[in-house]
């Protein structure tokens, strides 16, 4: 009889700090810290090829995980005709566009790496034609 009275004192006494623990003052769960993340901002630094989104006002650079930096916002923006990679440092404030992950507060300069030509799908199809006209002819 004795040994149930002091489990069941135990067992109480786990409810009762189990409770304490699920109110507004108490421990929270992972989901509810993750819903509450406020992103502050998280600095960048990439470099790459800067290239236009069709259809878009887009300007991205590739990130090191495959993913794409949305850095339309950079005043001025990257020169495209000078042909040559940027290194950059910008804020992600946790904000995607239709094009990447958006970056503010984009700075940049030019990198002494020559970028291959931006040629959209339906130029390479064209250039990809006219090279089977070439060989076809000759």
């Amino acid at each position: 009889m004795r040994v149930w009275f002091v489990g069941a004192a135990a067992a109480a006494g786990l409810l009762a700090f189990g409770l304490a623990g699920c109110s507004d003052g108490g421990a929270k769960t992972k989901v509810a810290q993750a819903n509450q993340v406020v992103v502050e901002g998280t600095s960048v630094t990439a470099s790459g090829c800067v290239r236009p989104v069709e259809k878009t006002n887009c300007l991205v650079v590739k990130g090191r995980g495959g993913g794409y930096y949305d850095i339309s916002s950079a005043n001025p923006a990257p020169d495209l005709s000078k042909g040559v990679a940027i290194s950059l440092q910008g804020t992600d404030r946790g904000k995607n566009t239709q094009c990447g992950r958006e970056l503010t507060d984009v700075k940049f300069s030019y990198l002494g790496i020559q970028c291959g030509a931006t040629t959209t799908p339906a130029s390479a199809e064209a250039e990809k034609a006219d090279k089977t006209k070439t060989s076809k002819a000759g």
